[in-house]
């Protein structure tokens, strides 16, 4: 479990396609999204794990690097040796967002 702002984005796809997007945790409840998961130090193969909703928080302050616009967080979920790592980002110009990971390589 991860907890993060309700106000920043998640980097969302289906293995399938290759395309990604940016999407506000917001729009994720419910809806069967699966995050990108890609740990650069384990390999070249991106993951696809589902996302779930457990709470919200209005009333917290949250506490997190300052980025710039555009830039991604990488997550580690777990302690693991190779932790499996999602992306957020703060601030997006649009709704969503399409990245082409095939870029990266």
């Amino acid at each position: 479990m991860i907890k993060m702002p309700i106000d920043w984005h998640l980097l969302i796809g289906e293995e399938e396609t290759g395309d990604l997007e940016a999407i506000p945790l917001t729009s994720i409840n419910d809806r069967n999204f699966k995050a990108f998961s890609f740990n650069s130090l384990s390999g070249y193969s991106a993951d696809f794990l589902p996302v779930e909703v457990m709470d919200v928080y209005n009333e917290v302050q949250w506490y997190n690097p300052k980025l710039k616009n555009g830039q991604y967080l990488a997550v580690p979920l777990n302690d693991k040796e190779q932790p499996d790592v999602v992306y957020f980002i703060k601030d997006v110009s649009r709704n969503s967002q399409v990245v082409d990971y095939n870029q990266a390589w």
